[in-house]
């Protein structure tokens, strides 16, 4: 049972691959569409079978291949040999063949582009068909299929002379429209050459992704009006069904790849003439050797455009690469939209701010004392004393007037010490050492071309070696007065090489405090501005043991509702293949994928069943920092395709490209606690709101030092919903 269940999965998506999802009712439509012609149906789902064979005899990931990746090229080897030979047993072997070379193309293209993170598209299935049509005239016990041409006669076939009727009927009321064409260029990605496919599949499409649909349609009719204005014959697309080459460049560039935007549209619509002149050029050349050029324009442009957009120096600007892929454009941008700091999305390395407790930026980026030119992407740091506003105690005459003087300086991320100094002598206040420009220093390497500087450090100071590993937040040495300063500060840099001298580059600091004890803030990723009081993460214990769970962890969520009726949800904490961990409900099968970095518990994306009681803790815990402020306050986006439904969210789909007029909103309010130490809870107020302030859910989540947690709630429906979370091990 459980294999069959696992052939099916792998068969169904290995369909929806070939549109970039694995959204089963598509999958579903497409599998029905390639029977319309039964034997080269039946074509595509033997060489899918072989394929998914093959990758269970090497012994290949299972969740891979139940994604369909190892089949579906294959499958579209399968169907394209159905469609130009006619049944018999040789071209069975053929199929088994095509499938096999396709697969193990597959395999060997999937390494190689993986290096390049790029994907592999249908490249093996070009490979395999073209040498099976070029190994074809050596067949002579192979016949050439030709019923396909004549459509009429497999409808009637298929189902008399209503559907031949109705097929004509279809025919007319898109004749000389173009979108019978449209529909015939869907139709032959499944190598369907016929309207009710296209008609099938564009219907299929619609239910999938409402950006899809609307891509397909514009990538086509701008190639077909392109075809006009150049003078060239659009009927030509009736019979050569290129147009395919345009739909999918568009799906894949406007909605997949990249985050569907104004900007991923334009880049869809640019690719268009280049796609043209391509897909023209290709089919020239290839009638020399007898054959199709197939999707060759598609994946020669996607390639180099996706390799093109994933080199540029500035990842930040748009368009965004998808980098949380959910298979869904509308998902992806959804996502995106509900991200922290969304600007900084490219910047993947996480730096921590350089020191213990809170520091005060006294000169930030473009700074008008000293950071300019080269040196512009720098901050310098003191710390203050909130009820004077100074720096320094008594007359600040002295180097240990300074509150910040001798103060410990830790790693902001985990790296190798590549560059120390540590001899120089600290000056006296008001005075500078110009020769010595840096003073005692601290460069660390986080990754290539990821360094971080700490300087002014006082002498003697540093407790790092060179070539030591160190970890984020070890100590390094501690606040001087050394160099070009003329009072105690930490002067603190990023940069790409690992000289002492060397300049600048931008790049965010990652979850830090802002404000002082009464209105603190949580900055996810951001540049701190001058006067900006900052401070590191201060955990609490009771929030990072209830938060910390090992694979395969299980917990009991349960839920009692208004009439005191409890509904028990066993969980089970799981990673996937991709290393992202996730809780698995195993009454709905829902999962909650999350990132755990000992900093800060942050959701990333629901996917099931929203009567689970994951939900309601998913809502409570949309992100929560493991700090022990109380008075803290975190606020961001909420994804607003887990709060509003049709008819808004089906109108907010199609219009995702050109904006957001749905919106969602999330805070988490630390409670202040009930004594001042040795406290057994740690309590959280939490709330979602809606486009003018509609609220959507609220709860008063405790969560005890045992790691219980109680989660009292309230939705739109429900005044009153108690949640209960509970480790399996601890019960």
């Amino acid at each position: 049972m459980k294999k069959s269940l696992y052939f099916g999965e792998a068969v169904l998506t290995s369909y929806s691959q070939i549109f970039f999802t694995e959204n089963k009712v598509l999958a579903s439509i497409l599998l029905i569409v390639s029977f319309i012609d039964w034997w080269v149906g039946l074509s595509g789902l033997i060489a899918v079978l072989t394929a998914i064979s093959l990758a269970q005899a090497f012994s290949y990931s299972e969740v891979i291949t139940k994604k369909g990746l190892f089949s579906f090229n294959a499958l579209l080897v399968g169907l394209g040999i159905g469609t130009y030979f006619l049944p018999g047993i040789e071209v069975f072997l053929l199929i088994i063949v095509g499938g096999a070379i396709a697969f193990f193309s597959t395999v060997v293209l999937m390494g190689v582009f993986a290096k390049y993170g790029l994907p592999f598209l249908s490249i093996p299935f070009l490979l395999a068909m073209w040498l099976l049509l070029l190994a074809f005239p050596s067949f002579s016990a192979i016949t050439i299929n030709t019923e396909s041409l004549y459509t009429s006669n497999m409808f009637f076939k298929l189902g008399g002379n209503w559907l031949v009727a109705l097929i004509d009927g279809l025919q007319n009321l898109f004749v000389d429209t173009g979108f019978d064409t449209y529909f015939l260029s869907l139709g032959a990605i499944f190598f369907q050459f016929n309207i009710l496919a296209g008609v099938l599949i564009s219907i299929g499409l619609l239910l999938h992704s409402r950006v899809n649909f609307l891509l397909s349609l514009i990538g086509f009719f701008v190639a077909y009006w392109l075809y006009s204005f150049l003078g060239m014959y659009t009927g030509s697309l009736n019979y050569t069904y290129y147009g395919f080459n345009f739909i999918l460049s568009a799906i894949a560039i406007g909605g997949y790849f990249l985050i569907p935007s104004r900007q991923s549209f334009i880049w869809s619509l640019l690719l268009i003439p280049v796609l043209v002149v391509t897909t023209i050029g290709s089919d020239k050349l290839f009638i020399y050797f007898e054959l199709s050029a197939f999707s060759l324009p598609f994946n020669m442009i996607m390639i180099g455009v996706l390799y093109a957009l994933k080199i540029r120096y500035d990842q930040t600007k748009s368009p965004i690469l998808t980098a949380i892929q959910q298979k869904n454009p509308e998902t992806n941008a959804y996502i995106y939209d509900s991200l922290p700091a969304k600007q900084y999305a490219a910047f993947l390395t996480s730096i921590r701010l350089p020191f213990m407790g809170k520091w005060t930026v006294n000169q930030g980026h473009e700074g008008i004392h000293t950071h300019k030119d080269f040196f512009k992407y720098a901050w310098d740091f003191i710390i203050k004393d909130p009820s004077t506003n100074k720096e320094f105690k008594g007359n600040g005459y002295v180097t240990s007037d300074y509150y910040c003087f001798d103060k410990p300086v830790i790693a902001p991320a985990a790296g190798t010490v590549v560059a120390i100094e540590n001899s120089i002598e600290d000056n006296e206040i008001g005075v500078t050492n110009s020769i010595h420009n840096w003073g005692n220093t601290v460069v660390i390497q986080h990754e290539n071309y990821l360094y971080s500087k700490m300087s002014h450090l006082k002498k003697g100071s540093v407790v790092v070696r060179l070539g030591e590993v160190v970890a984020e937040g070890q100590l390094l040495g501690t606040c001087g007065n050394s160099g070009r300063s003329p009072y105690p500060h930490l002067h603190f840099q990023l940069q790409s090489t690992p000289e002492i001298g060397a300049p600048t580059i931008f790049w965010p600091l990652s979850e830090y405090l802002i404000g002082d004890d009464i209105n603190v803030g949580f900055i996810q990723k951001g540049i701190p501005t001058e006067q900006e009081t900052l401070s590191n993460i201060s955990v609490s214990s009771i929030l990072q043991a209830g938060f910390k769970w090992n694979h395969g962890d299980e917990f009991e969520l349960s839920k009692t509702n208004e009439d005191g009726v409890v509904t028990s949800f066993p969980i089970r904490n799981e990673i996937d293949i991709y290393n992202q961990s996730f809780l698995y409900c195993l009454t709905t099968k829902a999962k909650l994928y999350y990132e755990h970095n000992g900093k800060t518990f942050s959701t990333v994306n629901y996917l099931g069943s929203k009567k689970s009681a994951l939900f309601y803790f998913y809502k409570s815990f949309y992100k929560v920092v493991l700090s022990e402020y109380s008075d803290l306050k975190v606020t961001s986006k909420f994804p607003v395709h887990q709060l509003y439904r049709f008819p808004l969210l089906t109108i907010q789909d199609f219009l995702v490209p050109f904006g957001l007029f749905l919106k969602g909103n999330f805070s988490l309010t630390y409670k202040a606690p009930e004594q001042l130490f040795n406290n057994s809870k740690v309590t959280l107020l939490s709330t979602i709101t809606g486009n003018n302030g509609q609220q959507f859910y609220t709860s008063t989540s405790e969560v005890h030092k045992n790691r219980k947690i109680v989660i009292e709630c309230k939705t739109a429906k429900a005044s009153k919903i108690i949640i209960t979370w509970e480790n399996k091990l601890l019960l």
